[in-house]
């Protein structure tokens, strides 16, 4: 049986501030005081009513224990939501968190712990909405309170005490703690001392050939981005690691003693490329549908080779044999008389599959047709029209490609079905 730390928590201080009007939430507010974590939800008026924005499962309920009356958490329409009891509007909400490490379906953890004590948190798992979410709810005003010793990290910028801030979108990570952040070759980096000393070594020395190479193929990133590499016990036999990225952040947290007896620093590295890759995708990685995942996902894929493969020199070979399994992969997974969105929706792992050997065919056609940068132009090219309203979509990203070479490519499908092309290039 899974094994959580159970904790308490003190009342959250109140603040007074103002939110945008679509959103009804005044300022969510995390604290952190010698007894735990606590959330609380002000509003610019009563609800009865409040819908979470990501709801991957129901364990907000087993999880999140209500401080305030007459309020509970339950499931409405495929959400968990915070209620009234008794039907009378609410203007406040507040919860004791548990700020164990629990891995969700499809989303990322709320809290990734350090052995030290520090935290990794993700602020979306917070966003709310009065009564519904919709289109328009895209910013939450969030603030962190602590009454301890540690500091804050947001926005790579070190904070005490009180801080707020108008979040967005996905949201993002920020860190809790005493550990001080390492900076090295345009990364700043918060390493779990527990983890395996080689590992540590190969992310110090590996990453900023990575952001170089990155740097070279896509151009500088506009804020300097943040690693949090973290490591947390986890009784009762469980283990695995989790990893993501969000705007400006890669992030990665073991979990359970024998995954850090199970780290493939290889792996692990490969990883970090893929994730990488994304930082430098610009305003086409922001905006895309999960239903286009295959366009980002495949091209950080490809990315990642094509870094591989030069750092080995490996002159094609390791992109070359990647393709080939995941064209062969992709067509097992993919009927031909299925509508790709849906194969998609079933099994996510067919954008990478799929998505890694349309990208690589998109990658050879460019290059053939003396667009020597390949996928990278392809994405400078896609950002650029992302930016500036066109939507993140196969439509926009085939209009690059053809904004590139001058002519129309292939359909998904028929980059699938295609030979594997052997004028790949790094």
């Amino acid at each position: 049986m899974r094994y959580f730390i159970a904790i308490a928590a003190v009342v959250l201080v109140l603040l007074l501030w103002f939110a945008p009007a679509d959103s009804q939430i005044r300022l969510i507010t995390l604290s952190k005081s010698d007894l735990g974590w606590t959330v609380t939800y002000q509003l610019n008026e009563p609800v009865t009513r409040l819908e979470f924005v990501r709801s991957p499962n129901q364990s907000r309920a087993e999880r999140w224990q209500p401080l305030t009356d007459n309020i509970q958490i339950g499931w409405q329409n495929g959400s968990e939501v915070i209620l009234s009891k008794n039907g009378q509007p609410f203007s406040e909400a507040a919860f004791v968190l548990d700020a164990s490490y629990t891995p969700l379906p499809k989303d990322y953890a709320p809290f990734s712990p350090f052995s030290d004590g520090g935290m990794l948190i993700h602020t979306a798992r917070f966003f709310a909405c009065a009564d519904t979410c919709g289109a328009a709810h895209h910013e939450w005003p969030m603030a962190v309170n602590l009454t301890t010793n540690d500091y804050l990290l947001v926005d790579g910028q070190l904070r005490l005490g009180f801080h707020e801030w108008l979040d967005r979108d996905s949201g993002r990570a920020i860190y809790v703690g005493s550990q001080p952040p390492e900076t090295f070759a345009a990364l700043v980096a918060i390493i779990d001392p527990v983890l395996p000393q080689s590992l540590q070594h190969d992310m110090v020395t590996e990453l900023p050939m990575m952001m170089s190479y990155y740097t070279k193929q896509l151009g500088a990133l506009t804020q300097t981005p943040t690693l949090f590499a973290s490591y947390s016990d986890y009784e009762g036999g469980y283990f695995g690691h989790q990893g993501g990225v969000l705007p400006n952040q890669v992030f990665m947290h073991w979990y359970g003693e024998q995954a850090l007896q199970n780290v493939d620093e290889k792996n692990t590295l490969w990883f970090f490329a893929h994730e990488i890759a994304h930082l430098f995708q610009g305003a086409g990685l922001k905006y895309s549908s999960s239903d286009e995942a295959w366009i980002h996902e495949g091209a950080a894929e490809l990315m990642s080779y094509l870094y591989t493969d030069t750092k080995l020199n490996q002159s094609n070979q390791l992109v070359q044999e990647a393709v080939r399994k995941a064209q062969q992969e992709c067509i097992a997974s993919w009927p031909a008389s299925e509508p790709f969105i849906n194969v998609g929706r079933v099994n996510f792992r067919a954008h990478y599959s799929c998505g890694l050997v349309a990208n690589a065919d998109l990658h050879a056609q460019l290059q053939a047709n003396g667009v020597r940068a390949g996928i990278f132009a392809l994405w400078e090219t896609y950002s650029r029209l992302v930016k500036d309203g066109a939507a993140a979509n196969s439509e926009t990203y085939f209009a690059a490609f053809e904004e590139l070479t001058g002519y129309q490519s292939m359909s998904l499908r028929q980059l699938i079905d295609r030979p594997v092309s052997a004028s790949i290039a790094p």
